[in-house]
């Protein structure tokens, strides 16, 4: 039975938990949505992760993806929901309200031709 868990990660645990889990998800595809207070906008289509990680000089979440890189500025949550092991989403809201959520989808296997 695979369980189901949403939890906050406290500011501590941001720079720790970014870097360990960007291993784990690189080469995965990223969906990133913005949703503010008047609408949610599309940001990307699967852009094909290389890493995340959290820098609190900056305080910036930083997305490297393959051929551009993703600055979340200024965050003051951070949200996760996984399955298992597998990290689905990560919501991570600004200090200014708006919301940015990081959907992983696997990439699809074609069969050996």
């Amino acid at each position: 039975m695979v369980v189901h868990e949403s939890r906050e990660l406290s500011k501590a645990q941001w720079l720790p938990f970014f870097d360990s889990i960007s291993k784990d998800l690189r080469g995965k595809g990223v969906d990133v949505t913005i949703s503010s207070f008047i609408s949610d906008t599309h940001q990307s289509r699967l852009w094909q992760l290389h890493g995340l990680t959290y820098d609190p000089h900056d305080d910036a979440l930083i997305i490297s993806c393959r051929k551009q890189e993703h600055v979340i500025s200024s965050p003051m949550n951070v949200r996760i929901e996984r399955d298992g092991l597998a990290i689905n989403l990560i919501e991570v809201t600004k200090r200014d309200g708006e919301r940015e959520l990081l959907r992983f989808i696997d990439p699809l296997l074609l069969p050996a031709a």
